[in-house]
């Protein structure tokens, strides 16, 4: 489907993690919808590279990315570009802050705190 050289346009996988642990950058240009975005969740946890508007990043806390995602405003192309070329070339570490944030027990422990068990 795209032409454009080192691009693969996949669709539907059986299992996306092969396609983490191959690419080097994950693009979320996502500027409709709500809620947490699941594959932004499990691209930080492969220890990639996020470039995603702000709309994209809804439910996802920056301050436990560490330097691993960039956030740009909605529609705002060319600094989603730039943000891209600006990018490609870092390696970063995702912070253990952000696997503390989204690990079950500890998703499990601040519900039963909310309800009180």
């Amino acid at each position: 489907m795209s032409d454009v050289k080192n691009v693969l346009y996949a669709g539907f996988v059986n299992n996306i993690d092969l396609y983490f642990t191959g690419c080097d950058m994950f693009i979320n240009p996502v500027v409709v919808g709500g809620g947490i975005k699941t594959k932004l969740v499990e691209a930080l946890a492969f220890n990639l590279k996020v470039i995603t508007t702000k709309s994209g990043a809804i439910g996802i806390p920056n301050n436990i990315t560490g330097e691993n995602m960039r956030v740009v405003e909605d529609e705002n192309w060319e600094q989603f570009i730039a943000q891209i070329k600006k990018e490609y070339t870092s390696t970063l570490m995702i912070p253990k802050s952000y696997f503390d944030y989204f690990y079950w027990g500890s998703i499990a422990k601040k519900a039963a705190k909310f309800i009180g068990v």
